[in-house]
């Protein structure tokens, strides 16, 4: 354990942290100014850097919903599953082709395979080419999803949005062309209550079906919990990102 605590501190962020301090100690020894300023930064740099900073900032995002069981989702009659995508990467080898998507997207396909497996709906796939070096979403999962024997003709392709309001506006398109009335929105459990804001914004009031899960359902008491770690600090990042962009919504700025 002693080993996994100075590791903490050597690799980054707790490393970065580190030569922080020694910076700082340095201003304070001379005198110099910033050093108040530095010490503020390092302090937010490790508070987020702490899984129980993590955990407290992106569960209650994470909990918003709770997915229903499959008598329940078949007794509200859906008509469709709409996943949305969110990374893919282009001109790597796979399997059956080129392109592959990221680990949140994969997790959304699993889970939105074992609904159609279930419900037997037609999905629609949410996603195209966000930036320049990055696969057109849509298209890679449409090929993965052949693979691995979901039918073509289940398939609908929204390959053109590069946000999430893209993805609501361009999917209500699809839905009214196929009459479409009750779908099902998939997507990671730290982005369903901004992607449901949108979504309802749009004229679109799907049934929220969690999946991609970051964190456990409860925090076990560690003192890992409290030592820099760069997946917390990712998760810190991710659920400030979500809260910044529901405040946006709220005040009507996106």
């Amino acid at each position: 354990m002693l080993y996994k605590v100075f590791y903490s501190f050597i690799m980054p962020p707790g490393g970065i942290i580190s030569l922080l301090i020694l910076f700082n100690i340095y201003l304070y020894w001379k005198k110099i100014k910033g050093k108040f300023i530095l010490t503020g930064i390092i302090l937010l740099f490790y508070i987020l850097s702490m899984q129980f900073t993590a955990f407290h900032l992106m569960k209650p995002l994470e909990n918003t919903y709770t997915n229903y069981s499959i008598e329940e989702l078949k007794a509200q009659n859906p008509d469709v599953i709409i996943m949305l995508g969110g990374g893919a990467i282009n001109n790597i080898a796979d399997i059956d082709g080129d392109g592959q998507v990221s680990g949140y997207v994969a997790n959304r396909m699993i889970t939105v395979m074992r609904l159609q497996n279930e419900l037997d709906i037609p999905v629609i796939l949410s996603g195209g080419k966000v930036f320049e070096d990055t696969g057109r979403e849509a298209d890679i999962e449409q090929r993965i999803f052949k693979g691995m024997g979901m039918p073509e003709n289940m398939m609908l392709l929204e390959n053109e949005s590069r946000n999430t309001v893209e993805n609501a506006r361009n999917s209500k398109v699809i839905m009214q062309g196929n009459n479409f009335t009750k779908p099902i929105l998939i997507t990671s459990g730290f982005h369903m209550p901004r992607s449901m804001m949108i979504f309802e914004r749009e004229g679109i009031n799907p049934v929220p079906y969690v999946t991609d899960y970051q964190l456990s359902g409860e925090l076990a008491w560690s003192i890992f919990n409290f030592i820099p770690n760069s997946g917390a600090f990712n998760n810190s990042c991710m659920a400030i990102r979500e809260y910044m962009g529901i405040l946006a919504l709220r005040l009507h700025l996106q």
